[in-house]
């Protein structure tokens, strides 16, 4: 695994800017090893039932980055963020575009060149899921 170190700054977008990066970098294969940091909003695909429609959340506050995690590869990234609010409350869900720096956002991506990743479609889902795959 090769780690990749990114600092983004007030006013990026946090989903555009992984979107950006994975796409810069030539990232095949690839996941979330760290981030830290603080959003001056948020907005979330919320979890849901299939066929149902999709459901989002928007947050206009300071918010604490404690966890993001997921992949990126070149059909798109798939990541979950939970952000904690001035009172300690935690919300999270999907990372959608809408997410916007605060102060930092410290970013660790691992590379994995052994293997890519890419999203087809799964008829059993409805949904582009992740396959793995060999590096050729």
């Amino acid at each position: 695994m090769r780690a990749h170190a990114f600092r983004l700054t007030p006013g990026t977008d946090l989903y555009e800017a992984l979107e950006r990066l994975s796409r810069e970098r030539g990232f095949r294969a690839a996941c979330i090893l760290s981030c830290v940091g603080s959003l001056t909003e948020a907005r979330l695909r919320m979890p849901g039932v299939v066929g149902e429609p999709e459901s989002f959340k928007a947050f206009a506050e300071p918010m604490e980055i404690v966890s993001l995690s997921g992949t990126l590869c070149p059909d798109g990234p798939h990541l979950h963020i939970a952000l904690s609010r001035r009172d300690g409350a935690c919300v999270g869900g999907h990372l959608v575009a809408g997410c916007i720096v605060n102060t930092t956002v410290e970013l660790v991506i691992g590379e994995l060149p052994e293997v890519e990743f890419a999203r087809p479609l799964d008829p059993a889902t409805g949904y582009d899921e992740l396959e793995i795959r060999p590096r050729v």
